[in-house]
């Protein structure tokens, strides 16, 4: 009798380990493939326009562009490359709606200036949307960056140039310095004057300039901050790209209705 009971207990506590070890090798698995599965899981997901895709959007020069079926190229920096996001870009909500093919040069950290001395990659395109400036903004003490809104609009005319060199009948678009907040306020007074700066650059020159600063500034006043945002300047996946793609759209749909944009 004690003999069958040894052994029930022998059983017993064999299978429980058997059913430690495999539970603690699948969590070690998983624990060791988790960024790989979180990374696929956000690269494959759908995401989309803040608030959807409606007529009102779809009403601007830009979402005409990128739906023409011409090719695009985006250039950029960590929002356009997806440094805070495993690589979700800015304009990844607008995916389903460009025809065209789609190439980009992008990394984190990256001023005008890196975008300049890295010219000689920038592919051939028929579009170029430029979102670049948030950098020199931020970091006015680093090499990298330009130390005015004069220097740095002059740079932009060096990238125009060097685009216009690779692709000569190639449209180009410039993204205004990305939103940012709770930095101090000389840095928001020198975004502004960066962005103002660039517009009238791209209005004397026949660029066509986008902000969508005012928009993405608006909705996160009026919300949960957190809720769109992956830090003070880096928009989180997948509600930031989503107001992100939202803002260029909208602003891009503000210059064609309104007179005298």
């Amino acid at each position: 009798m004690h003999e069958k009971e040894n052994h029930k207990n022998t059983v017993l506590y064999t299978s429980v380990l058997f059913i430690i070890l495999i539970l603690l090798s699948s969590s070690l698995i998983v624990s060791a493939y988790w960024p790989e599965i979180e990374h696929y899981r956000l690269i494959n997901q759908e995401y989309k326009v803040y608030g959807g895709m409606n007529s009102e959007l779809r009403d601007s020069e830009f979402f005409e562009d990128i739906s023409s079926g011409k090719s695009l190229c985006f250039l950029g920096d960590s929002i356009t490359y997806g440094t805070a996001t495993d690589g979700i870009h800015w304009y990844q909500p607008l995916l389903p709606y460009i025809k065209g093919e789609v190439s980009e040069l992008s990394y984190g950290g990256w001023t005008v200036l890196d975008l300049l001395n890295i010219s000689n990659q920038i592919p051939e395109a028929d579009i170029y949307v430029i979102a670049i400036g948030i950098n020199d903004v931020l970091f006015p003490d680093s090499d990298w960056s330009a130390k005015t809104d004069d220097v740095f609009v002059d740079r932009c005319n060096q990238l125009a140039e060097k685009i216009t060199d690779i692709s000569p009948n190639a449209k180009i678009y410039f993204i205004a310095p990305w939103s940012y907040t709770e930095f101090d306020e000389s840095l928001v007074i020198r975004g502004n004057q960066f962005r103002t700066a660039l517009e009238e650059f791209c209005e004397t020159n026949n660029y066509s300039y986008i902000n969508p600063d005012p928009v993405i500034t608006y909705v996160l006043e009026h919300n949960d901050k957190q809720e769109f945002m992956y830090n003070n300047y880096h928009p989180n996946a997948e509600e930031g790209v989503g107001l992100y793609s939202y803002a260029v759209l909208v602003e891009s749909h503000i210059l064609r209705t309104t007179p005298g944009k």
